[in-house]
């Protein structure tokens, strides 16, 4: 056999390899667990500001995922409720029904009552408990349960609201949160978890939670130890110092680290919620919700994206939030909750890359809304700087209401005890419809008796603001009016916040820097269209390649894009599925 001949063997031999061409790529892992993280209260350049300060799980994120760095809500009234109801729907309020974390509804007699929006009735007992009756729409896991059989979902935070609206409305979820009297995690009625979350919950709070908090936690919070700067290197972001802010705090917790957590009561006036309160309004309830969280993932038993389908694992901080409310987003002290995060974040990352094969998992971050730096503090800093508050507090004698009413009143030649603006929430107003009509009293409009209408107060309260709160109120929409609400782009976010039966009669739009507030002077607001509220982070990690994109996107993506890597339609969101390098 000759050296040619068997040259030509091999090749022919090898043709059938060549012909075909290239082997295909491998599929793709088949997906094991999703986890939505939400961080209440984060915006995008709060998150990014300070980067240089993240060593564990915020720095792996923005360092190893994909970034959305452009997100922005597209709604008004940018809060808790809201925005979480947009993370596990993919839609924005007008579609959800959550336009505020609460709002007022009209009875069948015209009367309001106030409704928290997971205020729903336990069918059992007519009682009022947590759950995710308002909501109007399926969440992600709704869907995920529906469509794939033997789907799990879990759900922990620190609020009822962050829990439930991230879980959804199927009763076998297993949905908990944070219990402020107690110190221990629970659920309502409205949900009937798996036993085995049951009994994973009750060993938590037995040897975790409640009593457990003062040994584990202590009784004062302190500022986490600074790094130390490495030769050369550029200085650390720094927060507005305690000379400027301190005046415009709210001492929640006193003014200053170490903090009291025992002492937490709110101020001018408020009962004290003691110790558990304190660790509620603290960033050590992120700890806390980590821990319940890796309690489920590191459970051998629940086995929680262990099994032959996927589950997916909600996980809401809220430490954050009430931090910024209280002592500023630009405060020393909302720099240390987001140092306290990253590495929560990071116990979390570092569990699910030790517990799964590589490309199983999913993780999806955003936040529910931002927050604006506290108005007086913004012109303590820059001279130029414009903004305000609108007092809403009751404990106020002279609230933004009482003194709407008031020139209302007047204006229509009513009796003082007459309010036409019953209820405000938001920016939202709310009429008493109950007292009207009214009959007028004798005085510049005429003699007593002339019949008052709702129309008539329509007619006289977008003038009485605008001449009034001119430098806080940009505009003023009247819900009778919407069908000719003019197609612009402030509007836009007016009408994605809008439903006929929750939104009230009249809706303020606010200038730049205008924040409603509960206490005069002090304290932090969000819940505004603008950049600092609405612009927040989007991050995907762990089932894709690291990289970041500044196109358009919005938070109502992150449902749909983690329902496309599931196999799991979302028809009822707004968001669309994101395309990541995988």
């Amino acid at each position: 056999m000759t050296r040619r001949f068997l040259a030509v063997l091999a090749f022919v031999l090898s043709a059938p390899a060549l012909l075909a061409g290239p082997s295909p790529a491998p599929a793709p892992p088949k997906p094991k667990l999703a986890v939505v993280i939400s961080v209440d209260g984060l915006s995008w350049a709060r998150l990014e500001g300070y980067r240089p300060l993240y060593t564990a799980g915020l720095k792996r994120l923005l360092d190893e995922g994909f970034v959305e760095r452009a997100a922005r809500y597209q709604h008004l009234n940018t809060e808790t409720g809201p925005g979480h109801a947009s993370l596990g729907t993919g839609a924005p309020p007008r579609v959800t029904g959550i336009v505020l974390n609460s709002w007022f509804e009209y009875g069948p007699d015209g009367a309001l009552q106030n409704v928290y929006c997971t205020d729903q009735k336990d069918p059992a007992t007519g009682h009022k408990i947590a759950g995710p009756g308002n909501l109007r729409v399926p969440t992600l896991g709704d869907r995920l349960v529906e469509s794939v059989k033997g789907a799990r979902v879990v759900s922990v935070s620190a609020k009822d609201r962050g829990a439930i609206f991230l879980a959804g409305k199927n009763p076998a979820h297993a949905v908990y949160w944070y219990d402020g009297e107690t110190g221990r995690f629970q659920t309502s009625a409205a949900y009937r978890p798996p036993t085995a979350a049951e009994a994973i919950v009750k060993k938590f709070n037995e040897t975790r939670a409640g009593g457990m908090l003062p040994a584990r936690f202590g009784l004062v919070w302190e500022k986490l130890p600074e790094p130390a700067p490495a030769p050369g290197a550029k200085p650390v972001p720094t927060a507005v110092p305690p000379g400027i802010i301190a005046r415009f705090q709210l001492p929640t917790h006193g003014l200053g680290f170490g903090h009291d957590l025992s002492t937490y009561g709110r101020v001018p006036a408020g009962p004290p919620y003691g110790y558990f309160g304190g660790i509620y309004r603290s960033p050590l309830i992120d700890e806390l919700t980590a821990d319940l969280a890796l309690a489920f993932l590191n459970d051998p038993g629940y086995a929680l994206g262990h099994g032959d389908v996927p589950d997916l694992l909600a996980i809401s901080f809220s430490g954050h939030d009430p931090v910024a409310h209280d002592y500023g987003d630009e405060s020393e002290e909302s720099r240390d909750a987001l140092r306290r995060l990253d590495l929560q974040i990071g116990r979390v990352l570092d569990a699910l890359e030790s517990n799964y094969p590589k490309g199983t998992v999913l993780v999806a971050l955003s936040a529910d809304h931002g927050f604006p730096v506290m108005p007086e503090v913004a012109k303590a800093l820059d001279k130029t700087a414009t903004g305000g508050r609108i007092d809403v507090g009751k404990e106020t004698l002279d609230n933004f209401r009482e003194r709407l009413n008031r020139m209302v009143d007047d204006a229509l030649c009513l009796d003082r005890s007459v309010a036409p603006v019953h209820g405000m929430d938001g920016w939202d107003l709310y009429y008493g419809r109950a007292a009207f009509p009214a009959m007028s009293a004798a005085g510049a409009c005429g003699p007593a008796g002339r019949a008052v209408t709702l129309a008539d107060v329509d007619r006289v309260l977008p003038g009485i603001v605008r001449n009034v709160w001119d430098a806080e109120v940009e505009d003023v929409l009247l819900v009778s009016q919407a069908a000719s609400w003019p197609d612009t782009p402030v509007n836009g976010f007016v009408k994605n916040d809008f439903d006929v039966q929750r939104s009230g009669d009249v809706i303020l739009v606010p200038r730049f820097g205008v924040q409603t507030t509960y206490n005069p002077g002090r304290g932090a607001m969000h819940g505004t269209q603008y950049e600092y509220d609405i612009h927040v982070p989007l991050v995907f990690w762990g089932a894709v390649k690291a990289g970041a994109s500044d196109a358009a996107s919005t938070p109502y993506d992150l449902a749909p894009t983690v329902g496309g890597w599931l196999g799991v339609a979302l028809p009822d969101a707004v968001g669309k599925p994101l395309s990541l390098p995988r």
